[in-house]
């Protein structure tokens, strides 16, 4: 089930979804009906997976196919309502390409896109609870990396306006704050705070306590703010200047 587009078959899609996408207004096109029948078949492959990590591993196979659309839909795009995006962008953020589906739901979020009616919760919900959880089981296996976690400190920012269940925020919240413990254990106690606040059921009681101790031995007679970590080491070497938080790159 791999990608075995040639070259210049990438290069004829890349020309067509940069045509077209400008076009979407005007009704289904093309490269996008393509795109559709593509995702329906690559649907019925992962459906035919029993496993949830081979689900993921074949997602991870399968979502190159569709980079061309995703490119021309972010620089040209306006904002229409598009399920094939929304779907794509759930899918890297369950292979933990935290970065791509970030771009993307910067842009759902701005023209105010919605999930496909499968999913009963907003864009932004998604967002935030999908990337906790990829996040956390990313962690407890001991293969996050210093990059996604900078990923999961942005999806935090991009969604903090966003109206989402407090149970949601909380775990997002929490995550932030085990990430960031080790680093920067005030950021970390902040972020388990803030959890609580949403969620007296959220899990982060001994968090809490552990490092309030913590930080009041370390400076007993120091006034403690939190500070957002220095992330950064996290930025990828080619731009050392940039201010962003960078990523790499069973719906």
């Amino acid at each position: 089930m791999t990608d075995k587009t040639t070259p210049a078959a990438r290069h004829r899609q890349k020309a067509l979804s940069q045509k077209e996408v400008t076009n979407i207004t005007a009704g289904p096109n093309q490269a996008y009906r393509m795109l559709q029948l593509k995702l329906r078949e690559d649907k019925q492959a992962l459906k035919s997976k029993q496993s949830i990590q081979a689900k993921i591993e074949l997602k991870r196979e399968l979502v190159g196919h569709y980079d061309e659309w995703i490119n021309a839909t972010l620089t040209a795009g306006k904002g229409d309502q598009d399920n094939l995006l929304t779907t794509l962008m759930l899918w890297h953020i369950d292979i933990g390409n935290f970065g791509r589906a970030l771009d993307i739901a910067e842009y759902a979020m701005k023209h105010d896109l919605k999930m496909p009616d499968a999913h009963q919760r907003t864009l932004a919900t998604v967002v935030a609870e999908e990337i906790a959880d990829t996040a956390k089981k990313l962690a407890t296996s001991n293969e996050i990396d210093d990059e996604q976690i900078a990923q999961v400190l942005r999806a935090s920012t991009i969604t903090a306006d966003a109206d989402m269940p407090d149970q949601v925020r909380a775990k997002l919240s929490r995550q932030v704050g085990e990430l960031t413990e080790a680093v920067n254990p005030v950021f970390a106690l902040d972020n388990f705070q803030n959890a609580l606040k949403f969620d007296e059921n959220s899990g982060v009681k001994g968090s809490i306590k552990r490092l309030e101790k913590q930080l009041k031995d370390a400076q007993p007679e120091t006034q403690l703010e939190p500070v957002a970590p220095q992330l950064e080491q996290l930025e990828q070497p080619n731009q050392p200047d940039s201010p962003e938080l960078l990523g790499d790159n069973n719906s």
